[in-house]
C-alpha cells in the first residue's frame, strides 16, 4: 500500500483554494459566490462569505473543516451560471451546487476526546469508502463483510498503534495500489515496532545474505547509458533520449512529474532533487503547478522530436514510470497524433451510481510522427502513465510491448480523519473509447515478452540480460 504524504494533501488544498478562488475580483462576484457549496460527488462542502471560505470533508457521520483562507489572489478558471460552479483543472472538471444552509452535521459540536476515538475514526474512514470507492466489484471486495470483519476489532481501548495495523490491514486487502494511510511518524513507528516488523528484518538479514534490491531509476539509467551513445537527458533524468541506430529513435519517460524548470542545480540528484522540486512546487496553486508541468514537457519534447524527427520509428519507454500527471502523458502524446480525437471517459462515484462522465480528448499537434511508434511498458506503468497508455489505444501507429501495466487509474481521493491522518482511495473509474474498464487487470501489450509482475524479478532479469543478450524488448525491435 502507498502511503500518503502531506505534500499531495497540499496539492489538493490549493487545487481548491485556487479554484473557490477562481473569480472576477470585485465585490459583486465575491456576494454571488457566497454561501455554501457541495461538490457534485468527492464529498467537500465549502462555505464562502465575505471573501473567506473553509472547506469540509463530510461524511455520513462527520464534517471536517481541513482549509480556510483569502478567495482573492487567483486565477479565473471557473464558470459560474445560477446555482452551478463549474471548474476546469486540467482534463478535469469539477461541478458544486448551491446549498440553502451548510447540513447540520456541520453545526455539530465534536469533543476532542471523540476527534480521537478510534471507533469513530475507523468508521469514519469506513464511510467514506463505502460513499466513494469505486471498485468493489472489480477487486472482489464484499465490502460488509470486510468492513464487519475489522469493525470488531476496534473498540474504545484500541491504541493508536493498533489502530493504525487494523486500517492498514484492512486498505491492504484491497490490493489497490492508489489506497493508502499516513498517520504521524511516532505512530507509524510504534505501528511497525508492534507488528515486529523491526527485528524480523534484523533477524532476516542475520540469516541470509544481502540481495541486490534494485530501484526503478536505476535499471532505467542502465539501459538508457546501455544503448545510447548521444544521450540526452532533463529534470534529473526524468527523460532521456536517443538513437538506437539511424533508423529507430528512443525516449524514456520516467515520471509524469517533475518536469516543471523551476531552475534547480544540475548537480541535485534523487531525493535531494525531489525535495528541491516540491520545495517550489508546493508554493503555486495546482493549476499553475500542473501549467509549469505541461510547460515543462513541451520544452523538452520540442528538443525531443527535433532530434528523432527523422527517424523510421521511436521507441517510447515507460516500463519504470510509475505516474505523476495525467495531463503529461497527453502531451507527450500529442507528437503523434495528427487530429483531435477521443481517447477515454472518466467519472466519479456518486452515491449508487456516478458522476456524469468527462470525455477527454487528446489534440493534435502540427507535423505529427506518424511512423510506427512502439510503446514499452510493464507492471511498474502505473497510475498517470496508464493513463497515456490508455490513450494509446486510440492511436493506430502506436503498438504496445512489454508486460501488462499495473491496474490503477483514478486519481487519489484524499481525505481526512477526525484524528488529523490522512487516506486516500480510488473513486473515479476511467473507460476507453469501447467502454472497457482496465481497473485491477491493467492493459496488456499487443507484444507481451511474459515479464514477472514481481518488481525485483522484473528489474534483476532486465539487468541481468543486459549486460548479454540485451534488453528483450528494445532488441527485438532493433532486430524485427
Amino acid at each position: 500500500m502507498k502511503h500518503l504524504t502531506s505534500a499531495k494533501y497540499i496539492f489538493f488544498a490549493l487545487f481548491f483554494l485556487s479554484i473557490i478562488a477562481c473569480k472576477k475580483d470585485n465585490t459583486t462576484a465575491e456576494k454571488t459566490l457566497d454561501g455554501y457549496w457541495e461538490s457534485v460527488g468527492y464529498g467537500r462542502i465549502a462555505k464562502v462569505e465575505n471573501g473567506q471560505f473553509s472547506l469540509y470533508d463530510i461524511t455520513d457521520i462527520s464534517c471536517l473543516q481541513v482549509l480556510d483562507g483569502e478567495v482573492s489572489d487567483f486565477g479565473n478558471n471557473i464558470t459560474y451560471e445560477g446555482d452551478t460552479l463549474s471548474i476546469k483543472d486540467g482534463i478535469n472538471m469539477y461541478y458544486f451546487n448551491r446549498l440553502d444552509s451548510i447540513p447540520a452535521i456541520c453545526n455539530q459540536e465534536i469533543s476532542a476526546e471523540k476527534m480521537n476515538d478510534p471507533v469513530y475514526n475507523f468508521e469514519v474512514l469506513s464511510n467514506a469508502f463505502k460513499n466513494h470507492y469505486a471498485y468493489f466489484e472489480e477487486r472482489n471486495i464484499n465490502w460488509e463483510t470486510m468492513y464487519n470483519k475489522y469493525k470488531s476489532m476496534v473498540n474504545s481501548e484500541t491504541t493508536a498503534a493498533e489502530l493504525y495495523n487494523i486500517m492498514e490491514d484492512m486498505l491492504d486487502s484491497f490490493n489497490d495500489g492508489h489506497i493508502g494511510l499516513s498517520a504521524p511518524d511516532d505512530v507509524e513507528e510504534a505501528a511497525s515496532e508492534l507488528r515486529n516488523e523491526t527485528s524480523e528484518t534484523i533477524e532476516k538479514q542475520s540469516k541470509n545474505p544481502p540481495v541486490k534490491q534494485y530501484q526503478n531509476h536505476e535499471v532505467a539509467n542502465a539501459i538508457a547509458e546501455h544503448y545510447i551513445k548521444d544521450l540526452k537527458s532533463r529534470r534529473n533524468k526524468m527523460v532521456q533520449w536517443g538513437s538506437l541506430n539511424d533508423k529507430i529513435g528512443y525516449m524514456q519517460i520516467n515520471q509524469m512529474m517533475g518536469l516543471g524548470d523551476y531552475q534547480l542545480a544540475d548537480s541535485l540528484s534523487g531525493r535531494d532533487y525531489w525535495l528541491a522540486f516540491f520545495e517550489k512546487a508546493d508554493e503555486l496553486p495546482t493549476e499553475e503547478f500542473t501549467k509549469k508541468e505541461l510547460e515543462g514537457i513541451k520544452s523538452i519534447m520540442n528538443e525531443v522530436m527535433n532530434d528523432l524527427s527523422d527517424k523510421d520509428a521511436i521507441i517510447i519507454d515507460v516500463r519504470f514510470n510509475g505516474g505523476g500527471k495525467d495531463e503529461v502523458g497527453l502531451e507527450i502524446l500529442r507528437h503523434f497524433n495528427d487530429k483531435k480525437r477521443l481517447v477515454f471517459t472518466k467519472k466519479a462515484r456518486l452515491g449508487e451510481g456516478y458522476t456524469k462522465p468527462i470525455e477527454v480528448e487528446l489534440l493534435a499537434i502540427d507535423n505529427a510522427f506518424k511512423n510506427p511508434v512502439y510503446l514499452l511498458t510493464s507492471k511498474e506503468s502505473a497510475s498517470a502513465t496508464e493513463i497515456m497508455i490508455l490513450s494509446s489505444l486510440s492511436l493506430d501507429n502506436i503498438t504496445r510491448v512489454g508486460g501488462t501495466s499495473e491496474g490503477v487509474f483514478s486519481d487519489i481521493f484524499e481525505r481526512v480523519l477526525p484524528n488529523g491522518w490522512e487516506f486516500g482511495l480510488s473513486n473515479e473509474v476511467y473507460l476507453d473509447t469501447k467502454g472497457n474498464n482496465y481497473e485491477g487487470k491493467g492493459i496488456v501489450p499487443d507484444v507481451d515478452l511474459n515479464y514477472s509482475t514481481d518488481k525485483q524479478e522484473f528489474l534483476s532479469t532486465i539487468m541481468n540480460n543486459l549486460s548479454s543478450n540485451g534488453d528483450a524488448a528494445i532488441e527485438k525491435l532493433i532486430n524485427n
